[in-house]
């Protein structure tokens, strides 16, 4: 049995795939943003419907499944954490091993997969509704809150910081004020302050950032952390140094937001003032043109993320263009399909979803400031990327393990099997075209659920989720009113969104209030062939800056067509050292990626399918 069946239910398209230049489109005049490299043969061969049927009288739609990929999810919040172990996760669990993840507690959890996850249970409960795992998620909260002590210093061993030495043993003198695990924990408490208005959960964040704010060095334009996004000791001094920022604005207007605290918001803007004045010495220095350097993508893009959404809080352009400009940057060293190299200057090798996840996060502020073609590159990525990269224990995935782990006794292998379960929710890393990046070399993560990457792949669905539907106030986007960014299947208390990709470009919001509506076509879809209707009787196209704006009643249903794009890419030079003869070819209709050369040998795993990724209904037994 190949490969291509372990890790997917679906059958990977083999196409025939030939790319010509001899149409090829230049950057000024091409209707598609957001990709890298060149593009030729555009071609629109699904033209737009002229007439629609009621919703319940059309086939019925086989888009991704956002809300039963978020059930998943919190599958593997609530089975991955060891009771045993203090509700202890795993970072490294490699799922065709036997048994997959290391025995006891993992050294590189603490206040790094643990402080990711514990954002993730709030986001999934606000997509699922379902109550599964509460206790649980009570335990995990208790555990997360242990690391704060008396003072408000968030206490932890540095082994998030030594990824590679997965054996460490840490005493308690071993210990610092572990700033990465700060910002997580503030975020974590203000999200869960936002939903059941616990005092103690903003008392904790109030003295947290009392206590952040000793070791913060202020100046006239600007503040920054003189570890960086690593370790202090209590009387001031560096106990771990890093050159990376600490993604401190986003949890500091999260708390803002949840409280009013008006400190919440100056901290956050003195230090994004701080980052782009670049105030911190021996920190990552952005270039005029958003160049980070030797920084790391995501954990320097964890912290350009919070910058983005300052720019929409406080309409400052300022915020917006300094991420637009590194954002941008960090686009061009990809392939515009969701890969990013780690870390740009020094690590070409592979991506990482915590770096998907962060573009996907920083990319949905921009486009709220301005730039709604935004909202297409984090459908993009979602689609050819993240709804690819969930691990599901398949039948196929398990004939497979028993197939590798073959040589050792039957229940060694079922008992590994059973712990391999417990992980399925969770999101592995990919190449260019595989799951094992044969294209450039391999690498240490193949088929590996790494802690850092799983709830950043979690966190990847809910920002696909949350900005579907937005109900805004008049902004850069345009009237106030509910919009719809994206072509998903949502439900909201707005509206409810139902997508006819792939086959059709279709889009119909089944409005439940009274209220404007904006729906947004992708900004590839030529505006002159787009068709609206209200009710499935056609109605003139009344656009509002990139949205087509209707008036509804509770029940209405408002429809777009349009017609899908299909084009050639062809990108090359972004891997002078792990592919420097490398030329990606890719075949796109509309957002998502159909076909690729080089293609897959026969005995790897293919990254894309030809066609959506359709995933079982959730187990949570």
């Amino acid at each position: 049995m190949n490969d291509q069946l372990f890790t997917f239910t679906s059958i990977y398209a083999m196409l025939t795939f030939m790319l010509i230049g001899s149409n090829s489109y230049a950057e000024s005049t091409t209707p598609i943003k957001g990709i890298t490299g060149e593009i030729s043969n555009i071609s629109y061969p699904i033209p737009a419907q002229d007439s629609i049927k009621p919703i319940e009288q059309s086939l019925e739609p086989s888009d991704i499944n956002l809300k039963r990929m978020a059930q998943w999810s919190l599958r593997y919040l609530v089975q991955s954490p060891r009771k045993h172990l203090n509700y202890d996760p795993v970072f490294q669990c490699f799922t065709f091993q036997c048994p997959p993840a290391p025995e006891g507690a993992d050294p590189i959890v603490p206040c790094d997969t643990d402080a990711r996850m514990d954002w993730e249970w709030y986001y999934m409960r606000d997509i699922t509704g379902s109550d599964y795992g509460r206790d649980v998620e009570k335990a995990f909260h208790k555990r997360m809150r242990g690391y704060i002590s008396d003072e408000g210093y968030v206490w932890c061993a540095p082994g998030a910081y030594n990824e590679g030495d997965i054996n460490a043993i840490y005493e308690e003198k071993d210990k610092i004020i572990h700033i990465w695990g700060t910002t997580k924990i503030i975020k974590s408490l203000s999200e869960d302050y936002k939903r059941t208005k616990n005092p103690e959960s903003k008392e904790l964040t109030q003295k947290i950032i009392h206590k952040l704010k000793e070791f913060v060095v202020w100046e006239e334009n600007g503040c920054y952390i003189p570890c960086g996004h690593g370790g202090m000791r209590p009387d001031g001094t560096v106990a771990l140094p890093s050159s990376l920022h600490a993604p401190i604005v986003e949890p500091l207007l999260t708390y803002w937001e949840a409280t009013g605290d008006k400190d919440g918001l100056d901290f956050a803007k003195a230090y994004a003032d701080g980052m782009i004045n670049g105030l911190m010495p021996g920190g990552v220095k952005f270039a005029e043109d958003g160049n980070i350097g030797m920084g790391h993508g995501h954990i320097t893009m964890h912290a350009v993320w919070g910058i983005a959404r300052l720019g929409v809080v406080l309409n400052d352009h300022k915020y917006t263009d300094f991420a637009k400009r590194v954002w941008d940057w960090m686009l061009s060293r990809g392939t515009g399909t969701g890969w990013f190299p780690a870390a740009p200057e020094w690590a070409e090798y592979g991506t990482e979803v915590c770096l998907i996840s962060d573009m996907m996060s920083t990319a949905s502020h921009i486009a709220q400031a301005g730039y709604p073609e935004y909202y297409d590159y984090i459908e993009r990525y979602m689609r050819n990327y993240i709804a690819n990269l969930q691990f599901i224990a398949t039948p196929e995935f398990e004939e497979k393990y028993r197939l590798v782990n073959k040589d050792l006794p039957k229940e060694e292998v079922e008992k590994g099997l059973e712990q391999v379960r417990t992980f399925q929710g969770g999101f592995y890393n990919a190449g260019l075209s595989d799951f094992e990046n044969t294209l450039l070399g391999g690498g240490g993560y193949i088929f590996k659920i790494a802690g850092c990457c799983a709830p950043e792949g979690i966190r990847a669905v809910y920002t696909s989720w949350l900005n579907t539907i937005t109900r805004n106030p008049k902004s850069a986007l345009g009237p106030a009113g509910v919009y719809v960014n994206m072509s998903f299947t949502r439900e909201s208390e707005w509206c409810d969104t139902i997508s006819y990709l792939p086959t059709t470009g279709r889009l119909t919001v089944k409005a439940k209030i009274k209220d404007d509506f904006y729906i947004r076509p992708p900004h590839w879809a030529p505006k002159e062939s787009v068709k609206a209707f209200k009710n499935n009787d056609s109605v003139d196209v009344k656009w509002s800056n990139d949205y087509i704006r209707f008036t509804a009643e509770p029940g209405d249903e408002l429809t777009i067509t349009y017609p899908i794009i299909r084009f050639h890419h062809e990108v090359s030079g972004l891997w002078p050292k792990s592919g420097p003869n490398l030329t990606m070819k890719f075949q796109w209709e509309g957002n998502e990626v159909v076909n690729v050369h080089p293609r897959p040998a026969i005995d790897k795993t293919p990254l894309f399918l030809g066609k959506h990724r359709e995933i079982p209904p959730v187990d949570y037994e």
